[in-house]
């Protein structure tokens, strides 16, 4: 089962902004818990970027293509605040990794 990971950054001064977007997001799509589970729901640091946020979600047998347009459905409602980009990439287990070179654990 890989993982979802996204990664987003935005200047400082749009906290507020994003933070009530976070809850407008959160409203309109809650977590689906039959397609993932979240690892890291949302880490948040202030860096000399601005603040950056990282969340991590493992996801269920069979559901990858489903859980990451769900993800990448989420971030588009930040589109229209000035300086917010993201990332979202999908990473694997080592266990998938290994298997994907013909090992196994």
């Amino acid at each position: 089962m890989p993982y979802i990971v996204t990664h987003s950054w935005y200047p400082t001064h749009k906290v507020p902004e994003v933070a009530q977007r976070y809850l407008e997001v959160m409203e309109k799509y809650p977590h689906d818990e039959t397609l993932s589970e979240p690892v890291v729901p949302a880490s948040v640091k202030a860096t000399e970027r601005g603040i950056e946020s990282l969340g991590i979600a493992l996801v269920k047998e069979g559901k990858l293509e489903e859980a990451l347009a769900a993800t990448i459905q989420s971030q588009v409602m930040y589109h229209d605040i000035e300086g917010y980009e993201y990332s979202v990439e999908v990473q694997y287990t080592v266990v998938e990794a290994l298997a994907f070179i013909g090992m196994s654990t």
